[in-house]
């Protein structure tokens, strides 16, 4: 008898879609993984030093994410290209004045791309969001604090899980650059897939981690303990 050991899914370390589609939706695996999800969501607007367009960005929050976690950090979303002076954030009271906002700021063409906290958009709703994104030339991504199985007109559907963080270059006792695990779970340009990913400090940007290829388990078979009784149950 041999049990087989199933490996773990295989990263792929290519094809990542750095490229991001008009629309995107992003999910946090689990409600400790959002601050990592909203990194990841940043990342997609457009990096600093990665890209030309200087039109501002839109954060659209609504009442109920700012009363669970909190008011955004002007460091930190700087740090992911969302500084104070380029960022327009709306704070709105519900998800409907949420998604009106989005939309129009999208649309509108004022801005290189806006990002909004939501629970449960319609498809509709983000049918809408998809046509504004494409008449404005902007990018819109929908961050949302859990996993979701509904319906959405979102052409890349993203789960994200936080990481631990890598070894620092000079210090192998200090953390080193934060990571984070992308699931990209639905698009209409290819496959799914999975990476890992890991904050570049010279871009502001995210990149594969490097030294992934190979780490799967590879499948062996478990020797038997007690081969000579399933000897005797084949001859059975």
């Amino acid at each position: 008898m041999s049990i087989l050991l199933a490996p773990r899914p295989a990263l792929d370390l290519a094809d990542f879609p750095w490229a991001p589609e008009p629309l995107e939706e992003v999910a946090a695996a689990q409600p400790a993984d959002v601050a990592a999800a909203l990194g990841f969501a940043l990342s997609r607007l457009g990096a600093p030093c990665e890209t030309a367009d200087a039109r501002p960005l839109a954060l659209v929050t609504t009442a109920l994410w700012l009363r669970e976690r909190g008011r955004p950090f002007s460091h930190g979303l700087a740090a992911w290209g969302a500084a104070a002076e380029r960022l327009i954030w709306v704070r709105a009271e519900r998800e409907a004045e949420a998604l009106w906002a989005l939309e129009e700021a999208l649309k509108s063409g004022a801005v290189a791309g806006g990002l909004a906290t939501l629970e449960a958009p319609s498809l509709v709703a983000t049918r809408r969001l998809d046509f504004a994104a494409r008449a404005g030339g902007a990018i819109g991504l929908v961050l949302r604090a859990g996993p979701t199985g509904d319906l959405s007109a979102a052409r890349r559907r993203w789960r994200i899980t936080g990481r631990g963080s890598g070894e620092a270059d000079f210090d192998r006792a200090a953390p080193g650059s934060s990571r984070l695990r992308a699931e990209l779970l639905r698009r209409r340009d290819g496959p799914p897939g999975a990476w890992d990913l890991e904050r570049d400090d010279e871009t502001g940007g995210l990149r594969v981690v490097a030294g992934l290829a190979g780490d799967g388990l590879a499948t062996r078979p478990i020797p038997d303990p007690h081969p000579q009784s399933a000897g005797r149950e084949r001859a059975a």
